[in-house]
C-alpha cells in the first residue's frame, strides 16, 4: 500500500533537500492572541519550577505492586511543560523561558529510559546492556524533543551547545539507532502476520518526525521513512474495508487518527507528493469516530475505554478536507464547539502545532440513522436521521479476542436523549494486572457485567474463537434486525446447543432484546445482566430504567433484582460522573433446556 507507492514515486526523487515539516519560526507571531495569551500565561506559571527526579523505586513500584501513575504522571508532565516552554518562547523569543526549556531537555535526557515501567519487560528496571525498546513514550519523547530542536535549537547552541549536542546523541541512541536496526519489536509487524494495534501508528508517527529533523544523512532519511511505511502498512491491513476501530472509540485517537498524523506528516516531508487520504479503506478509518458518536460528548465505548473520550477535532476537520467529507468536518466543528478550548500538551505532538495554525472550518453534522460494521460486526442505530435526540442504541458480534477486548460478544448499550441508560462500563485505571493473564478477573472485563446472559451459570471467556456466527443485519420500513449465534462465546462447559439473540428495533417506538436458547443440560437458571447508568426502580413486570425509557419484562417467568456497583476507581468514576453504577439481573424463575425470553425497552 504505502510503501509500494513510495517505491513508485521514488522517496529518493521527491524528499527536498531541506525538509519542510513545521510552520517557520516567524509564523508563530501570527497566531491568535488568545492562543499566545494561553501559552505565556501557562509558561509563566512553570518556568520556575523544580522537577521531581525519577527515582529507581518509583519506576521499581510498577513491579512492586503494579502501581503506573505515580511514576508515569512526572514522566508526562515534563514532557508536557518542555512543550508549553518552548511553544511560550517561539511566542515571545526572548530569551525568557529559554533557562526552563534547558532544564526540562537536560532533565529528560537524563534519564536511563525513556521507556515507562509498563513497557519494560526486562526486569525491575531497564537492562542498558540489552537492547534499546522503544515503546509508545519513547518515540513521544523523540517527536518532543525533535521540535523543541527545530524551533530552538539555534537559540541553544548560541547558550549551552552541549545541549543540542545532548539531544542529537540521546534521540540517536533511544530512538533512531535502535528502529533502523530491529524489526522484531512486535508493533512494527515485519516479522509475523500477528495483528498490530495503535501502538503502530502512535509510534510511526513519532519516529518519523525525529528522522525528519534529526537525520543528516539522506539515505538513513529514505531508508526509515520506507521501514515506517512498510509498518504502517502492516496496520492498516489489519483493518476491515468498514474502516471501524475495534479498540473502540477511546482508542481512534491513538490508531486511526495516529495514521492520519502519519499520512499528513508524510504529505508533509515529500512536498505533498505522497497523499494516500484517496483511499478508500482510509476514508472509513475516518468515518468511523462518527459513525460511533452518540451525542453530548458520548460515544460508543465497547472495548477498553471512557464512554466520553472527546476526538481530535481540529485534525479531524483537515482529514474531512482531505478525504472529501463534508460530515466529518461538521463532526468536528461540533466536537470543536462543546470543547473548552485548552491548548494542553500531552501526546501526539505534531497535530497539536498543526492544529495551532489551522484554519477555520464551516460545516454541519448530520448524524446517521443506522450503519452496519460487517467486518466488525457493530450496529449503530437511532431513531431519526440527522437528529441526536430520541433512542440510540448500539449492539455488536465479533469475537472475544480484539485488541481491548472486553468477553462481550451480542452485548449492546441505549441511550435516551444523548444520555445514558444501559451501558457499558469501560475500563478502570490501568495496572499490572490490566495486561496480563489476570486481565478477565476484572470485573469490567466480564460478559456478566455487560449485558449478556449467564448460561447454566457461565460467562463468556476469551479467545479468538469465541464468536459470534451468522450475524445478519437488514433495515427496512423503520425496523432495524441484528441477529446472530452466540453459543462459541461461552465454554462448552456451559452446555449449549444453540443461542441466538435478536435485537428487533423499531425506530421511534421500541427495543425489543429476544433471546432463543437450547441446552443439552439445565444445572442453573438462566440469568440476563443489564448494566445501568442510573438506579432502576421495579414495579410488578415494569423497570423504571431513568431518562423516560422503561424495560417491560415477564415477571411470571423471571425475578428482577438489583446490585449497586460502587465505582472507587477514579478514571471510570470521572467517566461517569457518579458514584455507583446499577446491575440488574434477571433470574429465571425455572430452569428450562429450551426456552425464549423477551426484553422491551420503550422511550415514554
Amino acid at each position: 500500500m504505502i510503501y509500494e507507492l513510495l517505491k513508485e514515486k521514488n522517496l529518493a526523487k521527491i524528499i527536498p533537500t531541506d525538509v519542510k515539516l513545521l510552520p517557520e519560526c516567524k509564523s508563530w507571531a501570527n497566531l491568535p492572541e488568545d492562543i499566545k495569551s494561553f501559552f505565556v500565561t501557562q509558561a509563566n506559571e512553570i518556568k520556575d519550577n523544580k522537577h521531581f527526579i525519577l527515582p529507581a523505586s518509583l519506576y521499581m513500584d510498577f513491579k512492586r505492586i503494579g502501581n503506573r501513575s505515580e511514576y508515569e504522571s512526572p514522566y508526562m508532565q515534563r514532557r508536557a511543560d518542555l512543550m508549553t516552554l518552548t511553544i511560550a518562547e517561539c511566542i515571545k523569543a526572548d530569551g525568557e523561558y529559554l533557562d526552563a526549556v534547558i532544564n526540562l531537555i537536560w532533565a529528560i535526557c537524563e534519564e536511563t529510559s525513556w521507556v515507562i515501567p509498563a513497557h519494560n519487560n526486562k526486569g525491575e528496571l531497564p537492562d542498558i546492556e540489552y537492547e534499546t525498546f522503544v515503546d509508545l513514550f519513547s518515540a513521544e519523547t523523540g517527536a518532543v524533543l525533535s521540535f523543541v530542536y527545530h524551533y530552538l535549537g539555534d537559540i541553544i547552541v548560541q547558550n549551552a551547545p552541549t545541549v543540542k549536542r545532548r539531544m542529537e546523541i540521546e534521540v540517536e541512541n533511544k530512538i533512531l539507532a535502535p528502529y533502523l536496526k530491529y524489526n522484531h519489536f512486535w508493533y512494527m509487524g515485519l516479522e509475523d502476520d500477528d495483528p498490530v494495534n495503535n501502538w503502530n501508528p502512535w509510534i510511526n508517527s513519532n519516529i518519523i518526525v525525529a528522522f525528519a529533523v534529526f537525520e543528516k544523512n539522506r539515505e538513513r532519511l529514505i531508508q526509515a521513512v520506507e521501514k515506517t511505511a512498510k509498518s504502517i502498512d502492516s496496520f492498516i491491513k489489519c483493518y476491515h474495508a468498514d474502516g471501524a476501530c475495534d479498540e473502540g472509540p477511546g482508542y481512534f485517537g491513538a490508531a486511526g487518527a495516529s495514521l492520519f498524523d502519519y499520512l499528513e506528516t508524510l504529505a508533509d516531508i515529500t512536498g505533498e507528493k505522497i497523499n494516500f487520504f484517496d483511499n478508500e479503506l482510509i476514508k472509513n478509518m475516518a468515518r468511523y469516530i462518527y459513525r460511533v458518536y452518540i451525542g453530548g460528548g458520548w460515544y460508543v465505548n465497547f472495548a477498553d475505554g471512557s464512554a466520553r473520550p472527546g476526538a481530535p477535532a481540529k485534525l479531524l476537520a483537515r482529514v474531512g478536507e482531505a478525504v472529501g467529507d463534508d460530515n466529518l468536518i461538521g463532526f468536528a466543528n461540533e466536537i470543536l464547539k462543546s470543547e473548552d478550548g485548552a491548548n494542553t500538551f500531552g501526546t501526539h505532538i505534531y497535530r497539536h502545532i498543526k492544529s495551532l495554525f489551522q484554519k477555520d472550518y464551516t460545516g454541519d453534522f448530520n448524524p446517521l440513522k443506522t450503519h452496519w460494521f460487517d467486518g466488525t460486526e457493530i450496529l449503530i442505530a437511532r431513531d431519526n436521521e440527522g437528529n441526536k435526540s430520541g433512542v440510540f442504541i448500539s449492539a455488536k458480534g465479533g469475537h472475544n479476542d480484539e485488541s481491548h477486548n472486553h468477553n462481550d460478544v451480542g452485548h449492546f448499550i441505549l441511550y435516551s436523549d444523548e444520555k445514558p441508560v444501559i451501558i457499558d462500563a469501560g475500563v478502570e485505571t490501568y495496572t499490572k494486572k490490566t495486561f496480563s493473564p489476570e486481565r478477565y478477573d476484572i470485573w469490567t472485563m466480564q460478559s456478566c457485567y455487560h449485558n449478556l446472559p449467564t448460561v447454566n451459570g457461565f460467562a463468556q471467556i476469551a479467545g479468538k474463537d469465541k464468536k459470534a456466527s451468522g450475524a445478519s443485519c437488514k433495515h427496512e420500513n423503520n425496523i432495524t434486525v441484528l441477529a446472530m449465534e452466540l453459543k462459541d462465546a461461552y465454554p462448552e462447559e456451559a452446555g449449549i446447543e444453540s443461542y441466538i439473540r435478536e435485537f428487533t428495533f423499531e425506530h421511534g417506538k421500541s427495543l425489543i432484546v429476544c433471546d432463543k436458547y437450547k441446552l443439552n443440560k439445565c444445572v442453573a437458571p438462566l440469568v440476563l445482566n443489564l448494566l445501568c447508568a442510573n438506579k432502576p426502580e421495579i414495579s410488578c413486570d415494569i423497570i423504571n430504567l431513568g431518562e423516560n425509557i422503561e424495560l417491560n419484562f415477564d415477571s411470571s417467568a423471571l425475578t428482577a433484582s438489583i446490585e449497586a456497583i460502587e465505582l472507587t476507581d477514579e478514571r471510570i468514576k470521572m467517566d461517569w460522573q457518579r458514584d455507583y453504577l446499577y446491575r440488574i439481573r434477571l433470574t429465571g424463575k425455572k430452569m428450562k433446556k429450551e426456552n425464549d425470553v423477551k426484553l422491551k425497552f420503550c422511550k415514554l
